[in-house]
C-alpha cells in the first residue's frame, strides 16, 4: 500500500494540473478509491481469478469529514519490536513506537501506531478495531497509513481506511490489531467488507 500511496500521489498531481478548479475533500478522497479500485482489476490484484471476475467495486461508507481529525503524536522510542504479518506471509518486526491521541465528537480516544524501525519517523501503521467491526466492518479490524512531518500533530483520516487483503483471498496473512487499539466508537468511515465476497 506504501507503493500505491506514492504512484497514486504522482497521478493527483497529474489530475490537479488538468484541472482548472481544486478538487473538493470529497473528490479527492474518490479518486483514491478510485485509484486503489483500479488496482483490484490489474495483473497485481489480491484477489482470486475467480473473485477477480465477480469483482464491481469496493464498499464504503459515505465521504464523512467528521473522521479527519489531528492527533497528537508522542513517540516512545524505548519499546521491544513485535511481530506482524503485512499482507504477505513474510513476517517483519515493527515497533510500537507511536503514540496518537485524538478526539471526535468531544471524546477522546488513543491509538498505537507502528513503524518499520525505531529510526523511521516518516510513515506509521495503524491496525485498529472500532464498534463496526464484526457487522458493517471487517471483523478483523482495518487499516491506516499516515504520513509523519516534523510536527507533533498529524491527521488521521478514517475515510482512507481499508481493509487488509486477506479479506480478499485466504492466502494472505492479516496482522491483527492488538487489543488496545479497539475504539469504542462507531467509525462510520472508510472501507466495508466487500459486498461481492463472504469471506
Amino acid at each position: 500500500m506504501f507503493k500505491l500511496s506514492f504512484v497514486f500521489g504522482v497521478f493527483l498531481m497529474f489530475y490537479s494540473c488538468i484541472e482548472k478548479e481544486k478538487p473538493s475533500y470529497t473528490e479527492i478522497i474518490q479518486s483514491k478509491r478510485d485509484f486503489i479500485e483500479l488496482s483490484f482489476k490489474g495483473p497485481n490484484s489480491p484477489l482470486k481469478k475467480k473473485d477477480k471476475e465477480l469483482f464491481t467495486g469496493l464498499s464504503y461508507y459515505d465521504v464523512d469529514s467528521n473522521f479527519r481529525v489531528t492527533a497528537k503524536l508522542k513517540w516512545n522510542l524505548e519499546v521491544k519490536p513485535v511481530f506482524l504479518i503485512r499482507d504477505t506471509s513474510i513476517t517483519s518486526m515493527y515497533y510500537p513506537s507511536a503514540n496518537l491521541t485524538f478526539s471526535i465528537n468531544s471524546k477522546h480516544y488513543e491509538l498505537t501506531g507502528y513503524t518499520s524501525s525505531l529510526k523511521n519517523k516518516t510513515e506509521i501503521f495503524i491496525p485498529f478495531y472500532d464498534l463496526t467491526s464484526g457487522k458493517e466492518t471487517y471483523g478483523g479490524g482495518r487499516f491506516l497509513e499516515v504520513a509523519v512531518n516534523e510536527d507533533e500533530v498529524i491527521v488521521l483520516d478514517f475515510n482512507l481506511a481499508y481493509n487488509p487483503y486477506c479479506v480478499y483471498n485466504p492466502s494472505y496473512i492479516c496482522a491483527v490489531p492488538p487489543l488496545s487499539n479497539k475504539l469504542d466508537i462507531h467509525i462510520y468511515a472508510g472501507e466495508k467488507k466487500p459486498s461481492f465476497l463472504y469471506h
